[in-house]
């Protein structure tokens, strides 16, 4: 599924079901952004790669976000940055914050930055 336009040569993003680590997640992925296993069982990219932006949909786990949603990675390829709600380490208090394409992560949180009220929805 096409997802929209890469920040970063304007291919198209597209959403693929894939294994890491063994559990089911989706990868986003720059059509441009191939990879390979290398001979150390490695994933690498090829050499006909032009691109290098990739997503996970598990990138956020740590913060206690189980997926980053297709319509979350959506809004961010036509907006330029999403809203995305995290949770404190015991699960139960709520924050908000953005989020960007990086070129070295894929995405990154805005951490200085305050999401305001409209901006949730």
């Amino acid at each position: 599924m096409i997802l929209g336009k890469c920040p970063y040569c304007e291919g198209s993003v597209l959403s693929i079901k894939t294994v890491a680590q063994g559990k089911k997640v989706k990868l986003y992925t720059c059509e441009n952004a191939k990879k390979e296993h290398d001979d150390s069982e490695q994933f690498v990219f090829t050499a006909d790669s032009t691109c290098t932006f990739r997503v996970y949909s598990n990138t956020f786990l740590r913060w206690n976000k189980r997926s980053f949603s297709e319509n979350e990675m959506k809004k961010l390829l036509n907006d330029g940055q999403t809203t995305i709600r995290l949770h404190g380490r015991k699960g139960t208090g709520e924050y908000f914050k953005y989020v960007i394409p990086s070129l070295e992560y894929g995405v990154s949180i805005l951490w200085d930055e305050e999401v305001t009220q409209e901006d949730e929805d």
